[in-house]
């Protein structure tokens, strides 16, 4: 019976397709896995392609959704693999950036805002 408890903890619902399975390693199903995959690859040879395109011209042409295409610049897999050159929003103040998630101006803010933060606290550095 315990064996059996132990199953159910680990099932778990696709985030893409809603399927229930068995998590093993990932979170979602092979089907979805495989089609993410290859959307990734033609998203890739695009951005190989043409550099600086924006979201909205790799979306039409990999004929996908632009949060699919954010969704891969978010996580930073397109940076691993050496396309930094995407125009998309910092997530901060929708400037317009070609790599990371925020635009150097709030990158800068950021930073100071910690600063200070540390300075008014200084026991805890």
């Amino acid at each position: 019976m315990a064996e059996q408890q132990s199953d159910n903890n680990n099932l778990i619902s696709c985030r893409v397709c809603g399927v229930i399975m068995v998590k093993i390693a990932k979170d979602i199903c092979p089907k979805c896995f495989k089609a993410e995959e290859e959307l990734f690859a033609k998203i890739k040879n695009f951005l190989r392609a043409n550099p600086g395109a924006s979201i909205s011209q790799v979306a039409e042409y990999c004929d996908c959704t632009e949060d699919a295409v954010h969704a891969f610049i978010k996580s930073g897999r397109l940076e691993r693999v050496g396309l930094r050159r995407i125009a998309h929003q910092c997530e901060l103040c929708n400037t317009t950036i070609y790599e990371g998630v925020m635009c150097a101006d709030c990158k800068k803010k950021l930073k100071d805002q910690v600063k200070q933060l540390r300075s008014m606290n200084p026991q805890q550095n």
